[in-house]
């Protein structure tokens, strides 16, 4: 379903990726874990096709999206739902115009089945009633619920979710995350960035720990819960000393940097 191979992308002089290899299957959810600034977002942007490797490769679908190809481009992306960090809305835009706009723009549907879409989706959402308000006359939570809301509208296949929760009440991020196991309920493959461990424990198939750039554990929820793995261990346990915060793992082993097992 989704699939990068020694993906590596420097920005600014900095290498953000760094040989990542990584694979998602149709219907799982998996849920990226890392420090800021580990590169889980440009994974993301990578997947959808709106950042190019320097070197290596992406398929989505089955599609090369790392080809530039513009065509291939236009075809993933009409099948792959994006919830950006913010919600990423247009003020000027009720919630219900926001919802609709990647039906306007790619699908070219009557107006009777934009409305109906919309409806539909706001309804999963528990935005119904909302549809008719401005982005800034609704909290943060119901903001992520109307991007979430944008990024099912055109029934996609595959889900990106970045930091869904972040800055929401317990409340609020509890309803995200019903939502993202609701959706699982309907075999959507979903790739989710968190800091939040209570919302990776709770949603997640699989989690995979990026550092450097690269993918450092890998397993089921059970898996990196008990995981002795040192860098896991730090996380979990957001301890200020440990590999995460030295630069190195397992004492500076640079057999580290390619593994993709828990412990």
């Amino acid at each position: 379903m989704i699939r990068l191979d020694n993906v590596t992308k420097t920005l600014s002089g900095r290498k953000i990726l760094s040989e990542l290899s990584l694979s998602v299957e149709e219907g799982e959810t998996l849920v990226l874990l890392g420090r800021s600034g580990t590169g889980k977002s440009v994974t993301l942007r990578h997947i959808v096709g709106l950042m190019q490797p320097d070197h290596g490769k992406v398929e989505v679908l089955g599609k090369d999206v790392s080809s530039q190809n513009p065509s291939i481009l236009t075809e993933v992306r009409k099948k792959v739902g994006y919830l950006f960090q913010d919600g990423a809305l247009l003020n000027w835009l009720t919630v219900k115009e926001n919802v609709a706009l990647p039906l306007i723009e790619t699908l070219g549907v009557s107006a009777n089945e934009i409305e109906e879409r919309v409806q539909r989706v706001l309804r999963e959402v528990e935005l119904d009633s909302h549809g008719d308000k401005f982005p800034g006359e609704i909290s943060g939570g119901m903001r992520k619920r109307a991007g979430l809301a944008r990024a099912l509208v055109c029934d996609p296949q595959v889900v990106l979710h970045d930091e869904p929760t972040s800055g929401l009440d317990p409340i609020s991020s509890s309803i995200i995350n019903q939502l993202v196991n609701q959706l699982k309920s309907t075999g959507i493959t979903q790739v989710l960035v968190t800091h939040d461990m209570n919302s990776a424990f709770e949603v997640a198939d699989r989690i995979a720990m990026l550092h450097e750039g690269k993918i450092q554990a890998l397993g089921t929820v059970d898996e990196i819960r008990n995981s002795k793995n040192p860098a896991v261990r730090q996380f979990l346990e957001g301890e200020v000393t440990g590999p995460l915060t030295h630069g190195t793992l397992d004492g500076g082993s640079d057999a580290a940097e390619d593994r993709n097992e828990v412990s």
